[in-house]
């Protein structure tokens, strides 16, 4: 699992739902099956809370630069008022 991507994963997991859903399986392969789509689910979320604090993350920094430029911005203008 460590090695699909999520696309992969979440393919997977389609075709998973699909056979559990259509097919008449037997009881250990249901299971099987089953077990597999939880792994890939617990997979899938671990790398969405991942990838979502790295959006916070840079989110934060983008905030921090913007308000960073907006001072600098606010401290010109106002020593050009100054120079007036």
């Amino acid at each position: 699992m460590k090695d699909m991507t999520f696309k992969q994963m979440m393919d997977r997991l389609e075709e998973i739902t699909a056979t559990l859903e259509k097919e008449d399986l037997e009881l250990e392969e249901g299971l099987r099956l089953f077990e597999e789509g939880v792994g890939l689910i617990k997979e899938a979320r671990q790398r969405l809370t991942s990838a979502g604090s790295r959006v916070e993350k840079l989110i934060g920094s983008l905030e921090e630069e913007l308000a960073t430029e907006e001072f600098e911005l606010e401290e010109a203008e106002s020593e050009e008022d100054k120079e007036k």
